[in-house]
């Protein structure tokens, strides 16, 4: 039961104990990530395999969605696309499934694609533009570089850096969670 004090923040009466935050299982959940993250770092072909597991399971529920909408009643304009695109999703999905690699590589390239050509409009745009000029052109020089590394770059060169863009957003998304955790341990003591 919590009682309104007088300068207006509510106060805990009774078992005289702060509420529970749950702060060890998110510490928990952090630390976890965290080693999930270190994996990807070391182990580029296990990311790039459960990658490519997960891009094909991505497909095929997208194509089973697809189908069933263009089976709804709902869908009478565009039934034979919706149903086309869901058969292509699900044949795709199975491929990948059972080709992962394939699937992880696929993503790598059209990741190197739009980085490319990210990188050749932001120059284009510097050289137009005089509004942070030399900002558009570094940020496009690297896109092209990254997008010109990826597509023309050996399958090997691809899913490690697949690995690194997986293992570094595990790692911040775990030091997060850590951080969070500690200020709800901390908020749960005053």
């Amino acid at each position: 039961m919590t009682n309104a004090s007088s300068n207006g923040q509510a106060t805990h009466s009774g078992h005289g104990k702060k509420p529970a935050t749950g702060w060890g299982w998110i510490l928990a959940y952090g630390l976890i990530v965290i080693v999930i993250g270190l994996f990807a770092l070391i182990n580029p072909l296990a990311t790039g395999l459960a990658t490519g597991i997960l891009l094909g399971v991505m497909l095929v529920v997208y194509g089973v969605a697809a189908m069933a909408a263009g089976l709804s009643s709902l869908a009478s304009r565009a039934r034979w696309i919706e149903l086309l695109l869901g058969l292509l999703g699900v044949l795709v999905g199975v491929v990948t499934i059972f080709n992962p690699f394939a699937g992880a590589l696929s993503l790598v390239l059209l990741i190197g694609a739009w980085l490319l050509v990210s990188g050749i409009f932001q120059i284009v745009s510097a050289v137009r533009v005089a509004h942070d000029r030399l900002w558009r052109l570094l940020l496009g020089a690297v896109d092209v570089v990254l997008g010109g590394l990826l597509l023309f770059s050996g399958p090997g060169t691809g899913l490690v850096f697949l690995a690194v863009v997986v293992g570094v957003s595990f790692l911040f998304r775990g030091v997060f969670l850590i951080v969070l955790a500690l200020g709800l341990r901390k908020l749960g003591r005053v």
